[in-house]
């Protein structure tokens, strides 16, 4: 766990107390985009993948109140050591989670496009990778709102069960639309999606390793472990 400490100043306390909320808020607007995401997959539901685009642009708010919050509290507080650690963490997570905003919202475009395609066949594959982003992020916000650095190692271990599942997927779905025509244009819709819930899966990693630079300063953490191409 990560030592926090109260300052001299109660208003700093006060400011980092609503840093850490702000932050918080991003990580559960995320979370609520994901499972709509995934109920608007399912049950090809157009409206309800327009409505997560448009909360990207939430996502991009807070990032930006974030961020000026850091600037105000690093220009008035001239904050050190752990401090300023957590500080460059906090940006750090702030961006990856705005990705994550961006890739969460490409899906949903292509959700909206998959609609007029059957794709019953595919869509387990899909949402289990979904399932699987999903349960990586949410582990990577609760490593956050709890400081905790053993927690983040376990989620870094994990990120390579979603490259296992983005593999398998890939391959299977090649080789199929190898086979069918009439599934070259949604599978390629589907390869897309499932390389952006691969690529969610490395953003709530990075924000793991963010927790790790909070907890020991190191600016590189060690190699994760990766499938072989």
């Amino acid at each position: 766990m990560i030592e926090t400490h109260d300052h001299i100043s109660s208003a700093f306390n006060n400011e980092l107390f609503h840093l850490n909320n702000t932050l918080l808020e991003m990580g559960r607007t995320l979370e609520n985009m994901y499972e709509k995401s995934i109920n608007a997959f399912d049950q090809k539901n157009d409206a309800a993948s327009k409505e997560v685009i448009s909360n990207d642009e939430k996502i991009d708010d807070l990032e930006n109140s974030i961020i000026n919050q850091i600037q105000v509290l690093i220009a008035k507080r001239q904050p050190m050591a752990v401090d300023l650690r957590v500080l460059v963490g906090c940006t750090r997570i702030a961006g990856y989670m705005e990705r994550i905003g961006d890739l969460i919202s490409s899906v949903n475009k292509r959700n909206i496009t998959l609609i007029e395609y059957n794709i019953e066949n595919e869509k387990k594959d899909i949402i289990d990778l979904f399932s699987s982003a999903m349960k990586l992020f949410q582990k990577s916000l609760d490593c956050f709102a709890r400081k905790d650095f053993k927690l983040a190692e376990v989620v870094r271990s994990q990120d390579l069960d979603i490259d296992k599942q983005y593999k398998y997927f890939f391959n299977k779905l090649l080789e199929k639309m190898s086979r069918q025509s009439k599934l070259v244009v949604p599978g390629t819709h589907m390869l897309f999606i499932a390389k952006n819930l691969e690529r969610l899966g490395d953003h709530a990693t990075n924000i793991a390793d963010s927790i790790s630079y909070m907890a020991t300063g190191e600016v590189k953490a060690p190699s994760r472990p990766k499938i072989s191409e």
